[in-house]
């Protein structure tokens, strides 16, 4: 009877540890920042570690150089990896699963989203400044 009863409580403890292992395979899924430089540069993809609630900015600083520049509530990428945005020309947008989300210091990422950073024309600075309508 003891022995029965070790055997179910080891059987028991497998089951509960492989149920345990299941429910969390999302935990472990990484961020994955891509960063597009455009002209035909090949995009930089890299896989970041998501063990607690990170920015697209901290997700960004985790897997390239990043140079930022704050303009009131707002704060600009200005840089990636040496590749410099040039105001009212080329600047950094992102997007988290292909949508375009808040702030890049305001939004929240989730282990397994995709975070893809792009040096595309500047459509944005005029109209922070008021320069540009």
């Amino acid at each position: 009877m003891r022995r029965t009863l070790i055997i179910s409580l080891i059987i028991f403890a497998f089951s509960f540890m492989g149920q345990a292992k299941e429910k969390n395979p999302v935990a472990s899924k990484p961020i994955v920042v891509e960063i597009d430089f455009g002209s035909g540069h090949e995009v930089k993809r890299v896989e970041v570690a998501c063990d607690k609630t990170i920015t697209a900015l901290e997700a960004l600083q985790k897997a390239a150089e990043v140079k930022t520049h704050p303009v009131g509530q707002y704060v600009f990428v200005t840089e990636i990896d040496n590749v410099a945005a040039e105001r009212g020309k080329m600047a950094w947008y992102y997007k988290v699963n292909g949508e375009k989300p808040k702030l890049a210091i305001e939004q929240r990422l989730k282990p397994g989203d995709t975070v893809n950073w792009r040096f595309v024309e500047d459509v944005c600075s005029g109209k922070v400044d008021g320069t540009k309508k």
